[in-house]
């Protein structure tokens, strides 16, 4: 082992300007791989592979190197790990709000998929900005993560192509990129925001109104071609004071809602197109003195938990975001473990469902 002029072992972290370290090489302080092999009296290659498993090593050796790493506090460099192996085991997640209780269920089905690989996830909240998009998504390349699952994004195949040229395995969760040769899974917004027409119809509402989401991304613009459809399907006018745009946020669902509320003709219904808009939306009757569902009938989408604890609990379109992230992770992860293999693009639409409470 090196010896400075005093024929002292230099102190960890000396040897180098102070605060700089190597990549691949343990911090400052840290014990280092030479170190275990020469407390185990063994080489370096074989404390590599006690740690990889890759390589046989006879039970007593691999005993004492177990030890030695346990006295010593040994921790190996997962950069150094990755870089050898061409993998970094992360997968990024790239979603618009990460304050809408549905991402975090979807990233836990994602998790719940890739951790029996060893994969974990780094999430990225662009806040529903196109540029931040690209920019998340140009640094997860950077950083050499073996997958991206994009969710509710405003990106065009075009933004996804050089990404695609990397080889890096791409899901698009809820947003339809066909052309981009990359899996997808979604749900039927179009055929969800039908279904929550035809129900409200069905209790005998005629005025019924929207408040959609922003347009810039696929189940926005899905859920309100989908109401509209619904409008046609059960004989009603589509009236075009009774369609607002709003954020995907509580204060969206708040602001769309009391705008609605103030027509000479309000609504009787309202379908909103997430559970959050639609908790604003309940806000918002509240606030005008309107008692919902006899005044305001009000439906949502997602199931999110706080729907069935607000009051009155919240009618909704269940969309599985837990399920649809296992999903998803496990797309991703065949993608991963076969990079040569030949892969045809899938499209997995996953199921919705009406959950009825007190609402609508």
């Amino acid at each position: 082992m090196r010896q400075d002029a005093a024929g002292q072992r230099p102190e960890r972290g000396q040897g180098r300007d102070a605060g700089m370290s190597v990549i691949g090489e343990p911090a400052a302080g840290m014990p280092t791989i030479d170190e275990v092999a020469a407390a185990a009296g063994v080489s370096k290659t074989t404390v590599s592979h006690v740690l990889s498993g890759n390589r046989p090593v006879a039970a007593a050796t691999r005993a004492r190197v177990e030890q030695v790493i346990a006295e010593l506090g040994f921790q190996p460099s997962s950069v150094a790990r990755s870089l050898k192996a061409s993998r970094s085991h992360t997968v990024a997640l790239v979603v618009p709000d990460v304050t809408n209780p549905f991402y975090p269920a979807l990233a836990r089905g994602l998790q719940s998929s890739l951790e029996a690989d060893g994969y974990l996830n780094l999430l990225a909240d662009t806040h529903g900005d196109p540029g931040r998009e690209r920019i998340f998504i140009a640094d997860a390349v950077a950083r050499r993560v073996d997958g991206i699952v994009l969710a509710g994004l405003a990106l065009s195949s075009a933004d996804l192509a050089a990404t695609v040229r990397a080889g890096i395995p791409v899901v698009s969760v809820g947003g339809q990129l066909a052309d981009a040769g990359i899996d997808v899974v979604t749900a039927d917004d179009a055929r969800i925001a039908a279904d929550a027409v035809r129900y409200l119809a069905g209790r005998g509402h005629q005025r019924i109104a929207t408040v959609a989401g922003a347009q810039g991304n696929p189940p926005g613009r899905a859920r309100l071609d989908g109401f509209r459809r619904g409008l046609t399907e059960a004989g009603l006018r589509a009236d075009a004071d009774l369609q607002i745009v709003s954020d995907w946020t509580r204060d969206g669902g708040f602001e769309g809602t009391a705008g609605l509320l103030a027509l000479p003709y309000p609504p009787t219904a309202v379908f909103c197109a997430n559970d959050l808009m639609a908790i604003g939306a309940l806000d918002a009757a509240r606030a005008a003195g309107v008692d919902v569902p006899s005044g305001l009938a009000v439906i949502g989408v997602d199931d999110i938990d706080a729907a069935a604890l607000v009051d009155p609990p919240l009618t909704t379109m269940k969309i599985p975001a837990f399920d649809i992230g296992h999903t998803t992770g496990s797309l991703l992860l065949e993608r991963i473990r076969a990079p040569r293999r030949h892969i045809p693009r899938r499209s997995v639409l996953v199921g919705h469902q009406l959950i009825t409470r007190r609402s609508a």
